[in-house]
């Protein structure tokens, strides 16, 4: 299953904390269980990152926003692409 997650900054990041969560975030691995399938990073606080995940396993997604806890704040939610969703809408409403 597919995931967005919208990262924003805590109040109380600084230049000092936003160089050491860079510095963590070149070496980061992921839970077993999920995979990043794109990232992006904006030039605002809320959200100052987007992230795509696939995962199996909703730990592994809990798993992962607790190791930022301490500089950001996430929403996850599910999501399926355009393709996906237009054809599970279509064959919900043929009655499917």
């Amino acid at each position: 299953m597919k995931f967005v997650a919208l990262w924003s900054l805590k109040d109380s990041v600084d230049m000092t904390k936003m160089a050491e969560i860079i510095g963590r975030r070149t070496e980061w691995k992921y839970p077993s269980g999920m995979s990043l399938i794109a990232e992006y990073f904006t030039s605002k606080v809320s959200p100052a990152a987007i992230s795509i995940f696939e995962a199996d396993d909703a730990a592994a997604l809990m798993i992962n926003s607790v190791g930022w806890i301490d500089a950001m704040t996430v929403d996850i939610f599910p999501v399926v692409t355009f393709e996906e969703g237009l054809a599970k809408l279509s064959k919900h409403f043929a009655g499917e």
